[in-house]
């Protein structure tokens, strides 16, 4: 056995760059290429987020409109229990 004989039966020539997908793509191109995929993953997360913020956004409304009837409820059974203790007071 030689010296530089591979003990595995290959040969010590580099590996097939066609086989393989070609020759390394230029830095710029793999750029380009993760920047296409950061675009698109960008784009989905900003559509759903626009979609739960529609979401939330009815939600506050209808909780907001709750609480307003909700207070002014409180508020005239505040009036109505000012105006009978007043009434009782002057007879």
């Amino acid at each position: 056995m030689a010296s530089n004989d591979n003990p595995w039966g290959g040969s010590n020539a580099p590996a097939n760059p066609s086989r393989l997908g070609g020759s390394n793509p230029k830095l710029s191109q793999k750029f380009s290429e993760n920047f296409g995929r950061t675009k698109e993953v960008t784009a989905t997360g900003v559509r759903k987020t626009k979609a739960v913020a529609s979401v939330g956004l009815e939600k506050t409304k209808v909780v907001a409109s709750k609480v307003k009837e909700g207070a002014s409820v409180g508020v005239n059974w505040i009036k109505v229990k000012y105006n009978k203790s007043k009434l009782f007071q002057k007879k």
